[in-house]
């Protein structure tokens, strides 16, 4: 018997108890739609908790810090730098180089209108800026090219323009200070600066003036005149070269004034020469010996290394962020990233995924026994047509395969129409809350409270409650055809072990 004809006879049988295949595959429709679904919360979840945690800060940023390594680890320097972009998977790595010394501030022309005391001196490696991942509001990302003595080029945070105040007003005035102004979940900045393609400034009239066309002055503090006794100052032009983004949490980039390390150092020998200090340098790039920490309790202690305070390393994926991490702890740094936060909301989500998915293969189990029970008593009700397929030679492999052509049949039937009904639920559940809307009713549902993430929909109230991926649909698909296979082994083996001469007997 040819598989062509096999399959035929084998759908022929299905059709003729059509009652009985209903019910049974039924049966596999609930246990694959409930699978399904509580997947696919899973999957919802887990994907608004990543794009939650993206907001937080970038999920393939890794920061080394020089506190808390182990005994024998190497300085935090240029040469370790260079040597974390060696590692596999690494695209950048760069310090935040942020001399805390040096004091000054930043003026919008020469006069000083209008000043900013909180906008930070950055210097980063200009070959790892763009890498990082920030996002260029308007401009270019060169802050190399050689301007002339006195002039840096930068780029600018998008919210250093809120940081200036008019020093001719009251602190106290509404009109000393623009301010930022946030959305209703307080996760985003909603009047930051706006640009066109051209680099004009959208929104004006959020701030006291466009940054990026203003001369911009770093009015650097270098001590006091012993004979008047006013303070005295070194003075930078400051030429902003673009407009960049760090987020909500990356405080430093948005915040700051991002020169290359060249040009923050070239301000430190400076302020040095000006001073006649030593000192000069700190935050990302503070120098500092060697010095035993306490252990806390561990065995051996931990010690700072020299060099920079902290280097921050970018990989190309969040799949390779582990492999990274543990190639850098093996060094032996301190690190922190937050992909161990993914980590630990993932392995929520996974757990209580885990304990609603068993109890739907619950519903499943009971429909292979269903299956099973079906194929079992076709095999009684088909005895006498099983003893004549033996007495004209059909073969045992063909009669065996074909009760698993049947019981296979009605789980791959009970699979697709279970795929259907569990996207139809997808969407039922990604639109309740308009539906609800349209019925009068107020209110949504807190699916991430199902997985203890009962804050989660709060942060994220576009999120959807259900996401069905493709693999998932195929995932569903096989695994129900295999289970209905799986269950017809029994009654098809059965089926081959029928005596041909007493089934042709038997009425």
């Amino acid at each position: 018997m040819n598989p062509f004809d096999l399959f035929k006879f084998s759908v022929d049988n299905l059709r003729r108890r059509k009652g009985r295949t209903i019910l049974t595959v039924i049966g596999v429709v609930v246990g694959v739609c409930a699978i399904v679904v509580m997947i696919s919360l899973g999957i919802a979840v887990n994907r608004a908790a990543d794009e939650m945690l993206q907001g937080w800060g970038d999920l393939t940023k890794i920061e080394v810090y020089s506190y808390g390594a182990q005994a024998g680890t190497p300085d935090l320097d240029d040469k370790t730098v260079e040597k974390f972009r060696q590692i596999p998977h690494v695209i950048a790595s760069t310090p935040l180089y942020q001399p805390s010394n040096i004091w000054g501030q930043l003026l919008s022309d020469k006069g000083g209108k209008y000043v900013s005391d909180g906008s930070s001196i950055v210097g980063m490696d200009p070959s790892a800026i763009e890498a990082m991942g920030y996002k260029l509001i308007t401009g270019n990302w060169d802050v190399t090219t050689q301007m002339g003595r006195g002039k840096i080029p930068a780029l600018i945070g998008e919210q250093v323009p809120f940081a200036f105040r008019n020093p001719k007003k009251s602190w106290n005035s509404p009109d000393a200070q623009k301010y930022p102004q946030y959305d209703e979940n307080y996760t985003a900045i909603i009047n930051l600066p706006k640009y066109d393609e051209n680099g004009v400034l959208q929104n004006p009239e959020e701030f006291f003036f466009d940054v990026m066309t203003a001369k911009l002055i770093y009015r650097m503090d270098i001590g006091v005149d012993s004979t008047t006794g006013e303070t005295k100052y070194q003075e930078y032009e400051i030429v902003p070269v673009g407009m960049i983004s760090g987020g909500m949490n990356d405080w430093m980039v948005s915040n700051g004034i991002i020169m290359s390390l060249d040009n923050v150092r070239m301000l430190e020998a400076d302020y040095k020469r000006a001073t006649g200090s030593s000192s000069g340098g700190g935050g990302g790039v503070y120098y500092m010996g060697r010095g035993e920490m306490s252990s806390g309790g561990s065995q051996g202690g931990t010690v700072n290394v020299g060099g920079y305070n902290s280097v921050y390393v970018k990989v190309d994926d969040v799949k390779n962020v582990e492999a990274v991490e543990k190639a850098i702890k093996e060094i032996g740094y301190q690190i922190y990233s937050m992909s161990e936060t993914r980590k630990q909301l993932q392995a929520q989500v996974s757990q209580t995924q885990l304990m609603l998915g068993g109890l739907a293969a619950v519903s499943l189990f009971v429909a292979a026994l269903n299956i099973m029970n079906t194929m079992t008593m076709a095999i009684t009700e088909r005895t006498r047509e099983i003893g004549v397929m033996k007495v004209l030679g059909c073969r045992l492999r063909d009669i065996r395969n074909m009760f698993l052509i049947e019981s296979g049949a009605i789980g791959l039937l009970g699979g697709g129409v279970g795929c259907i009904v569990s996207v139809l639920i997808s969407l039922l559940l990604n639109n309740l809350t308009n539906l609800l809307s349209l019925l009068g009713l107020e209110g949504s549902v807190d699916i991430a409270g199902f997985f203890g993430l009962s804050g989660l929909s709060s942060q994220m109230p576009g999120m959807h409650l259900s996401i069905i991926p493709a693999w998932l649909i195929l995932f569903a698909l096989v695994f129900a055809t295999g289970v209905g296979i799986v269950s017809g082994v029994s009654p098809a083996r059965q089926a081959t072990r029928i005596s041909s001469l007493e089934a042709i007997r038997r009425e």
